[in-house]
């Protein structure tokens, strides 16, 4: 693993604001209706920094916010202990993970390990916004290997939270690990494991563009911020690490005659109302040959031909054990565009929930849904240099984009 170490973020000043009104999702995962509902909550959301008007705005902003001490410095290296507790489908979950400073390296090093493809118009963007606030207001997921869970066991019994806050089914804590002994121990754990990345490719990307801009005011200097990177971490091996698929609503002008070339392709296993789903998916996971298509109230559950499936794993035996991957090929045979293209036009929408592809797929759209993998699957892509096509994962839940500022103004933090 890539040098590790505790940080003095910036934190929200909980006299002066509630945290369920400032703080927010991830800004990839929302909606403009979703950004604005936020934005409303209060002045001192989250959202008014990570998605401003614009990169200036976003600068005097965060300077008025530190002036009125709505963010406060934590003066100590500290290491940020982090509980998310959470419901899916009727069961109950507590992941549990780690918020500390990462240093970078480039993906050909092999130490930070990527899976995903990444959009550069999305990245030129962040880094505007780095450039101008010299902050890193939200953390990218990464997640390590540790079969034993050692990293957890050398917390005390007893975890003393300075922060909790639920919304909606979630609820996450925050501590503050900030003894010198016990942050040895959890360094010394994690030393010399690789990070994959789970979300936040774009916001690595912009970090590294980031550094690069630093060196050329500052020059090479390990011991300054800019060489680092504010990460959350988990394990692999945490049983409460939940890895959903993510499904996707396409804008097709013939949405019928999609569905009748999709049938070159695929069986139709199963056809049965949206309603149904839940009954009819059981054994619905794990397979890289099926997916669902939605149309109108109905679900057919597609099954790759098997002569076109040998085809896939011939062209790629790694990412042909990708539901979505496979799926992606046939879509391209047929609508002649990568996914990308129709991305640009505004004309796919990618989504977590089946509930929200139901509710979205009227005249007009298709949905697509897909099975789950295990989270094992894309470490082992990924440690075959393989990239999966863009929004392939979705860890579920994402932690909170405002618990922890990162500062990344060319400081010395070693």
């Amino acid at each position: 693993m890539p040098e590790c170490l505790p940080f003095c973020g910036w934190l929200y000043n909980l006299e002066k604001v509630r945290p369920e009104e400032v703080l927010a999702p991830p800004y990839d995962v929302v909606s403009p209706e979703e950004i604005e509902f936020y934005k409303k909550k209060s002045p001192y959301n989250i959202f008014h920094l990570e998605l401003p008007e614009n990169p200036k705005k976003a600068r005097e902003l965060l300077e008025r916010f530190i002036k009125e001490e709505i963010f406060l410095k934590n003066g100590v290296p500290t290491l940020y202990y982090h509980e998310l507790a959470f419901e899916y489908k009727g069961k109950r979950y507590l992941r549990k993970g780690f918020i500390l400073l990462v240093k970078l390296h480039n993906f050909e090093e092999g130490k930070i390990i990527p899976h995903e493809k990444i959009y550069f118009k999305v990245a030129e963007e962040r880094l505007n916004l780095l450039k101008e606030t010299k902050f890193q207001f939200s953390q990218i997921f990464g997640l390590y290997e540790d079969p034993s869970l050692e990293t957890f066991k050398t917390l005390p019994e007893r975890v003393n939270y300075f922060l909790e806050v639920t919304i909606g089914k979630e609820t996450q804590r925050l501590a503050k690990i900030q003894d010198e002994d016990l942050i040895k121990k959890v360094l010394f754990i994690l030393k010399n494991k690789k990070i994959y990345i789970a979300d936040g490719h774009h916001r690595y990307t912009t970090a590294l563009n980031y550094k690069a801009y630093m060196e050329s005011l500052y020059g090479k200097d390990d011991s300054r911020d800019f060489n680092y990177i504010s990460m959350y971490i988990s394990p692999f091996e945490d049983e409460n690490l939940l890895m959903l698929p993510t499904h996707r609503v396409y804008k097709i002008s013939d949405p019928q005659s999609f569905f009748e070339r999709i049938k070159e392709f695929v069986e139709i296993e199963k056809e049965f109302l949206a309603s149904c789903w839940e009954e009819e998916i059981k054994n619905f996971k794990g397979e890289s040959h099926l997916f669902a298509l939605a149309l109108g109230e109905r679900v057919y559950l597609c099954n790759i031909k098997k002569s076109f499936f040998e085809k896939l794993k011939e062209k790629d035996p790694e990412l042909s054990k990708l539901p979505l991957w496979n799926f992606l090929q046939i879509f391209e045979e047929i609508m002649k565009i990568p996914e990308e293209a129709l991305k640009a036009e505004g004309k796919v929408e990618f989504l977590s929930q089946e509930e929200e592809v139901f509710k979205r797929v009227k005249n007009g759209y298709v949905g697509i849904i897909f099975p789950r993998v295990s989270a094992e699957i894309l470490k082992w892509v990924a440690d075959k240099g393989k990239i999966m096509p863009h929004k392939s994962t979705y860890f579920y839940p994402k932690i909170h984009t405002g618990l922890v500022l990162a500062e990344v103004s060319g400081k010395k933090v070693k």
